[in-house]
C-alpha cells in the first residue's frame, strides 16, 4: 500500500505529467489512478483559470486582484491535495471532483 500511496503522491504533485506517469506505469493502483485523474481535472482547471484570469488581468486594479485571488485558492488546492494524497485520502475536492467525474473517475 506504501508504493501505492508514493505512486498517488507523484500523480498529484506534477501537473499532467504526473498523471500520465500514474496512468502508465501503475494502471493496476486504484489509489494511483484516482489521483492521477484528479491531477488530470485540476490540470483542466488551471487551464481554464489561466485564461479567465488572462481576460480578466486586463481591468486594471479589480481584474489583478482577483486574478491573484484565483491562483492563490489554486495553489492552496494543490498543496492540500499533496496533503490528503499522502494521508492515503480519497478526496473530493469541489469543482476538480465535478470535472474528474466528466472524465471517469467513478470507473476506476
Amino acid at each position: 500500500m506504501q508504493e501505492e500511496t508514493t505512486w498517488g503522491i507523484i500523480a498529484w504533485i506534477i501537473p499532467l505529467i504526473g498523471a500520465i506517469l500514474a496512468l502508465i506505469l501503475r494502471p493496476n493502483y486504484k489509489y494511483a489512478k484516482y489521483w492521477a485523474y484528479l491531477n488530470l481535472s485540476f490540470f483542466i482547471v488551471i487551464i481554464v483559470s489561466a485564461i479567465i484570469t488572462g481576460v480578466l488581468s486586463l481591468i486594471p486594479f479589480i481584474g489583478w486582484i482577483i486574478s491573484a485571488l484565483v491562483w492563490v485558492a489554486l495553489l492552496i488546492l494543490w498543496i492540500i491535495g499533496i496533503i490528503k494524497s499522502a494521508s492515503n485520502v480519497y478526496w473530493k475536492p469541489p469543482v476538480i471532483y465535478d470535472v474528474a467525474r466528466m472524465l471517469g473517475i467513478e470507473k476506476i
